[in-house]
């Protein structure tokens, strides 16, 4: 329905010339930014998109699918097309290792937004992906993320082999620090999120234990269509427990939200691993499942055939003697403790506010909830995201956990707000 507000925006042929001439600005390049980005560009506005990592497509660009002999829904494909139709726009451009460092309303309309970058040696628009870099690097310090450029992560040593075979002189080690303004007459905040991490709490032996990996970790792995930890000292994985809410709904160590995503990723992940793996035996620990999709019945029924449910939330895990994660947990059947031993243990981490929360509210002008999430000031947007006075609107999973798909609905939203934002102008 948000979709089609988009569709149904009809505007005569002087005010959308008009709207050409304005201008965009995107905080966040993960999927809702994206969204928000292509869609605008679809009506013909210009977007300026601002994110703090190198690469487009933000946490979600690096999940890898889930499906099996059908498609699931875990939405990677759509991420995937995002960057793809955000690479190939001609009213897109983008500046990559950014962060928004102060806003200034302008005294006509909209604002000045001063960037401070620190640029990648790798120039995104001049690189052809040949991959010649990537070749020659002793440090494995050239990465790339699914359809877009290559970059350099903090692992180089700047040898300079890139230098040499680099056929299009995109790469300088020598980029410096660099501060620049950018106009725009209306700006979306789509920060994203930060995954919880378990090393906080010793009781769950991340970090301590190689056997012992995140949500997080796995997805990575699925990514490039590994499943599971390749790592030689992990060889016969034959028993795998995945325990969900991890940093959910347990205000001690994490958040009292549910983040509405660990379901669903932990279940599609177990799914395709024993698809891949029938021989293995998988626990999934759990205080609550979370339902998604319309196919979730059918789903759930099948999965509970396959794979045990034990209705526990873990208390600690150790290491038994030979070295394999011990997790201990109370038994709801009979109140007792009992420990069970695995090869690999997935911690399903939830989502947590973006670091530089605080820093956007204060820039932006935006209230921070109890939770640490981003929530619009009365002076700058309403709650539900739209910026119908300020030209300011939010989106996506820096207002509240969201999934994929919960994501791109919110973005359609945003993008349908800042166009009636833009018409109001012209």
């Amino acid at each position: 329905m948000v979709k089609s507000l988009l569709q149904k925006q009809c505007l005569s042929h002087e005010r959308q010339k008009a709207l050409e001439s304005k201008t965009v600005c995107v905080v966040g390049a993960g999927i809702s930014g994206l969204t928000v980005a292509n869609s605008l560009a679809n009506e013909g506005i210009r977007v300026f998109v601002i994110d703090k990592n190198p690469f487009p497509g933000g946490r979600s660009v690096q999940y890898g699918c889930k499906a099996t002999d059908s498609c699931l829904q875990c939405g990677v494909c759509l991420v995937r097309d995002a960057v793809a139709n955000f690479k190939k726009s001609s009213l897109i451009d983008a500046s990559f290792s950014s962060t928004p460092r102060a806003l200034h309303r302008r005294e006509n309309d909209g604002y000045d937004i001063e960037v401070e970058t620190i640029p990648n040696p790798i120039d995104w628009r001049s690189c052809t992906e040949c991959g010649e870099c990537r070749e020659v690097c002793p440090k494995n310090a050239v990465k790339s993320i699914p359809g877009w450029k290559y970059y350099i992560s903090e692992h180089c040593d700047r040898c300079g082999k890139c230098l040499v075979v680099c056929p299009v002189g995109a790469i300088n080690l020598e980029r410096k620090r660099q501060y620049e303004t950018f106009p725009a007459l209306s700006v979306v905040i789509s920060s994203g999120f930060k995954p919880f991490d378990p090393a906080v709490n010793l009781k769950w032996g991340y970090g301590a234990n190689p056997r012992v990996i995140t949500g997080s970790d796995l997805e990575s792995l699925f990514c490039r269509e590994k499943f599971l930890p390749s790592d030689p000292e992990l060889k016969d994985l034959k028993k795998i427990a995945f325990i969900l809410c991890v940093g959910s709904r347990n205000i001690v160590e994490g958040e009292r939200h549910c983040s509405r995503v660990c379901c669903a990723y932990s279940l599609r992940m177990a799914n395709r691993i024993k698809e891949e793996y029938p021989d293995t035996e998988i626990d999934i620990y759990y205080m609550d499942i979370q339902y998604f999709g319309k196919s979730f019945s059918s789903f759930w029924a099948e999965l509970k055939r396959k794979i045990n449910f034990i209705r526990s939330h873990p208390i600690s895990i150790s290491i038994d003697e030979q070295e394999r994660p011990l997790v201990r947990y109370e038994s709801m059947s009979d109140l007792r403790c009992r420990e069970e031993a695995y090869d690999l243990v997935v911690l399903a981490n939830g989502i947590c506010p973006p670091d530089n929360g605080e820093e956007l509210a204060e820039i932006f002008g935006l209230d921070l909830e109890a939770g640490g999430f981003l929530s619009a000031a009365t002076n700058a947007a309403s709650n539900n995201g739209s910026g119908r006075d300020s030209g300011i609107f939010l989106t996506g999973a820096c207002r509240r956990p969201m999934g994929i798909a919960e994501c791109v609905e919110s973005a359609y939203g945003a993008a349908a707000g800042v166009l009636r934002y833009l018409g109001d102008k012209v």
